[in-house]
């Protein structure tokens, strides 16, 4: 990609697993990936690509620009656990709380059906 790097060439290097970067193994997963375009030209907006989700081989990047006033998804925000969060009581970090949000858990559900072949 010399002289010529977007957004789907960074997406597909996130991608490789070949190379290691995209790691799908029983002792380590890739967690979530990020990819900017961030234009020289101020009078277009940043965008961001997230996955949110693990393994960016079989995840979707989905755009997002920062705005004034953004509506959170509620699918893809992790719970909160107000008070009752392991890491505000003390002693701290005494449970381990299912943070993962609703996107997550779809993502790691069909990830098992793509593992088991279904």
């Amino acid at each position: 990609h010399i002289g010529d790097v977007s957004a789907q060439a960074m997406i597909d290097v996130l991608r490789d697993k070949d190379s290691g970067v995209c790691v799908d193994s029983e002792s380590f997963l890739t967690t979530a990936s990020i990819v900017s375009v961030l234009p020289q030209d101020p009078s277009f907006p940043c965008i961001h690509y997230f996955t949110g989700t693990p393994d960016p081989s079989r995840s979707i990047f989905k755009p997002f620009i920062f705005v004034d006033d953004v509506k959170l998804v509620p699918k893809v925000q992790s719970p909160s656990f107000g008070n009752d969060d392991p890491a505000k009581k003390i002693p701290r970090f005494q449970e381990k709380p299912d943070r993962r949000h609703e996107l997550y858990k779809a993502h790691e559900w069909a990830r098992s059906l793509l593992e088991n072949d279904q």
